[in-house]
This record gives structure tokens, sequence and C-alpha cells, in this order.
């Protein structure tokens, strides 16, 4: 008997960090044209953002199936486990929903479906410490109430080379997009319960981190017992500074790094930086 943490691709955790924390993961798909990819399992990030640079379309995504989850879902119950499902914010995918359909089709009260009204690491960061809530021997039910709160007190700020990816893929209105078509401005955005909002602009990539790290600290959050998140589009040398950067300046008690996997990328495009705390 115990709790199960399930999650889906889109958390960017790397297939060894769910070996790693113990969490099960179902993947979304991406396709460039009738070439289909489980995100994180068929191809990884490096390989994505190439080819991504190289293809003339843009590649559409797809949630998992509910029968995928039903699953992963059956398998942890007949084991006498309960289940915590934490997902990608339930108003830029369809995946919470997948999840919600298959617990209605199993009917059982023992799977706790969550929408994190994050993404990327974000929802990734979640997964882990409902997994270490799991591990002290929490219930479902207690730590699916945890999470539930420690969502609402969630930031995810993230800086983008060019909105147009998120333009293109209908995750921001054409009317936000020309906010950074001018003069090298690089977006900043955050995700504003679910939904990716306009934060602030810099001029220059280099300019974006030092502009989450005074965010952080004009407003006076002390991270040094905080869970944190840093991830990147692309390869995870080119982003050693801002990684040092972030533990030089906020020094968080814990920071998980990673890249930014193909269904996320597909939105926020290559490039992309994006760090993740507590505001409390």
């Amino acid at each position: 008997m115990g709790v199960t943490i399930v999650t889906d691709s889109t958390a960017d955790l790397s297939l060894e960090m769910y070996e790693k924390f113990g969490i099960e993961m179902v993947p979304l798909t991406v396709y460039f044209k009738d070439e289909a990819y489980k995100d994180w399992v068929d191809i990884d990030p490096v390989s994505f953002y190439q080819k991504l640079q190289s293809s003339l379309e843009l590649p559409r995504t797809s949630q998992p199936s509910p029968e995928q989850f039903l699953k992963v879902f059956k398998e942890e119950l007949e084991k006498g486990n309960e289940v915590v499902s934490i997902h990608l914010s339930s108003k830029l995918s369809g995946t919470y929903n997948s999840a919600c359909i298959a617990k209605e089709m199993i009917g059982s009260e023992k799977i706790y479906p969550i929408d994190g009204r994050t993404a990327s690491i974000g929802t990734g960061i979640l997964a882990i410490l409902a997994k270490r809530l799991a591990d002290e021997g929490r219930s479902g039910k207690e730590i699916a109430d945890i999470i539930e709160k420690k969502k609402k007190a969630i930031r995810h700020l993230f800086a983008v080379e060019t909105l147009e990816y998120l333009k293109k893929g209908g995750r921001i209105s054409p009317a936000k997009a020309t906010l950074g078509n001018v003069l090298n401005i690089k977006p900043i955005l955050h995700i504003v319960d679910g939904v990716v909002e306009p934060f602030d602009k810099v001029r220059g990539m280099k300019r974006a981190i030092p502009r989450i790290i005074d965010e952080i600290k004009q407003k006076g959050l002390k991270l040094t017992k905080q869970l944190c998140g840093f991830s990147y589009a692309g390869s995870l040398d080119e982003a050693k500074e801002y990684v040092e950067m972030i533990k030089k300046e906020l020094s968080p008690g814990e920071l998980i790094v990673t890249q930014i996997g193909s269904v996320i990328g597909t939105y926020v495009g290559p490039g992309t930086v994006a760090f993740i705390f507590f505001e409390e």
C-alpha cells in the first residue's frame, strides 16, 4: 500500500529523473508532418530543437488519450496503491481532462487528478514534492490537498527569444505577440492561473535572468529552503552561466535543472529560459 505519483511528459524531467525520483510519466506526442515522436521517449530535446529549426512547418502536438492513463492507473490500483496524477495547466492542454476521464472510466476514489495550473518544470516540481510527501507516508488525499495549496504559490517566469512560436501555437494572442518583435526586445512571461501572460521585457536574453532575479529580491523572497526549478530550451551547456547566476544570487535550497522537451518547446521555441519558485 502506498501512493504513486503520476505526471505527463510536459513536466520536463528527464527519463533518468523519473527513475531517480520514482515518478510515473505518461508522454504526449509531437508530430513533424506524419512522423510521430513520444515526448522525451522517442526524441530528446537537443535533437528536437535541431529538427524544429530546420522544419518549414511548426510541429503539431497531442495529449495522451484517456486509455493511456487508464493503463497506468489500473496497474497501480492492482498493486494496492492510490494515485496522485499532476498535470500541465488545463488551459494549455487537454491532458488533465484525459486523466479525469480515465478516473471516471475506472470509477475509483483512490485516484486524485490535479490541474497543476503551470507548465514544464513547474509541473515537475509539484510532482517531486508530491513524491516526497508519499515517501513520508501521507495518504493520497493528504498529498492532493497539499499540492492544491502549493500550486497557488508557484511562480513560473520565463523568457523567450521570440513570441512567434507561442502565437503560431495559439497559446498567446497575436496582439500580445507584437511585444517582442522589435529592437532585440526579449519578452519575459509568466503563468497566471494557468494562462501565459506578459510580465516584462528586456533588451537581449542576457538580461532576462537578472531581471527575474531582481523581481525575486524586490519581493524579499528567501529561496534558501525552497525546491526550485530551472529549464532551458537547448543544450544545458549553453545555460550554465544562468544556472550559476541563480545559485550565486538566490541560493535556492535545491535547484532542479533540466531541458524543455519537445511539446513545450514547440510553443516556446529554442533559447527559452525558465525559473520556477514559490511565492511564500
